[in-house]
């Protein structure tokens, strides 16, 4: 069964680095023209520029719902249609509940699972048009969640519960929804972390043995190849939940 892209259109939010950078490369090379949406522009202008003129960058903030609106019309006139939208973007700070700041929650819940919302609800009309397919990234931490990442967590939770309900809400329209739950994968989030503070959380989460859980970090492309697996089932078909964990187990140290 062929799993090409040709003449497809496809957005994938938080698409400068890891999963989101890996799902847009991929899908180019299937043959669709892809939208990267992250906020920062020298990010995003350094991205398009691995992929080449198959991608275009677009410069939005995932949690400011004008922003939203205004990148998908821009989508909009720039591309004329929609048939896959990827929400990759997510932030993960480690902290305990308790010592998060306001900045730090309202930051998460805005872009994990708000704008998954704000992005769903801008492409509906052009998905529509399409028959086209929606993806949203979850991770594998929702079954087993990790301390320091419960905020993170619960909003993948919601993301998950969203995205059954919106399956049942856009079958009628033809419009597909995928959850992915993802393991880990090299290049994401975690580089953003302050080093002692990620030192901290993977010496409790050895100790609780969830690095067992967890396993190797994959590569992203493992993920945009799920990604492309699931926008290319033929019409009528939909994937409901595909789960890509790590078989790698995490290394032990004698020391």
């Amino acid at each position: 069964m062929s799993e090409r892209l040709d003449g497809k259109v496809a957005v994938v939010t938080g698409a400068s680095r890891g999963i989101g950078l890996a799902t847009a490369r991929v899908l180019s090379e299937r043959g669709a023209r892809v939208a990267l949406i992250a906020r920062t522009r020298s990010a995003l202008d350094d991205a398009v520029a691995t992929i080449g003129d198959a991608a275009f960058a677009v410069v939005a903030d995932v949690s400011d719902p004008d922003s939203v609106r205004a990148a998908f019309a821009e989508i909009e006139r720039d591309a004329g249609r929609l048939d896959l939208l990827v929400n990759n973007a997510a932030i993960a700070r480690l902290h305990r509940v308790e010592d998060a700041s306001d900045e730090d929650l309202a930051a998460t819940v805005g872009t994990n699972f708000l704008g998954v919302l704000y992005c769903t609800r801008a492409a509906i009309p052009m998905l529509r048009a399409s028959s086209g397919v929606v993806v949203n990234i979850s991770s594998e931490g929702v079954r087993r969640p990790f301390p320091m990442l419960s905020v993170y967590l619960a909003t993948k939770g919601a993301v998950e519960l969203i995205s059954y309900a919106l399956g049942e809400e856009l079958r009628a329209d033809g419009i597909r929804v995928t959850l992915l739950r993802s393991g880990a994968s090299t290049g994401g989030f975690a580089q953003d972390w302050d080093p002692e503070e990620g030192r901290r959380a993977l010496e409790l989460w050895k100790e609780r043995g969830l690095l067992d859980f967890a396993g190797m970090p994959m590569p992203p492309e493992v993920i945009a190849e799920s990604i492309v697996h699931a926008a290319t089932r033929p019409p009528g078909v939909g994937v409901d939940l595909l789960e890509v964990r790590s078989s790698t187990p995490f290394p032990r140290h004698s020391d």
